[in-house]
């Protein structure tokens, strides 16, 4: 394959696909060109194989910068002195 030409088919050529997983909140399929599809409600985003790897590594770093973060507020939330209840004068 020359390197000008697209490496996968156009959203618009019959490219088939295979269903890889499905949940309540969407499904994945592979196209036999290789590029993969994610669908989530009336939204569908392409990637590159390549891409679909960066994009779960990318997942991952949010979710434990997330965890991280919400363990360090509890933390401090520990830390602090008790106020008494709301309303209290």
């Amino acid at each position: 394959m020359s390197q000008d030409k697209p490496r996968h088919f156009s959203e618009s050529r019959d490219c088939p696909r295979t269903r890889l997983a499905e949940t309540e909140i969407g499904s994945v399929d592979v196209c036999d060109c290789g590029m993969w599809q994610l669908h989530i409600g009336a939204l569908t985003l392409r990637f590159a194989p390549a891409a679909v790897s960066e994009l779960l590594g990318l997942l991952g770093q949010a979710v434990a910068e997330h965890s991280a973060r919400r363990l360090t507020e509890a933390e401090r939330a520990m830390q602090m002195p008790f106020l008494g209840k709301r309303g209290d004068a």
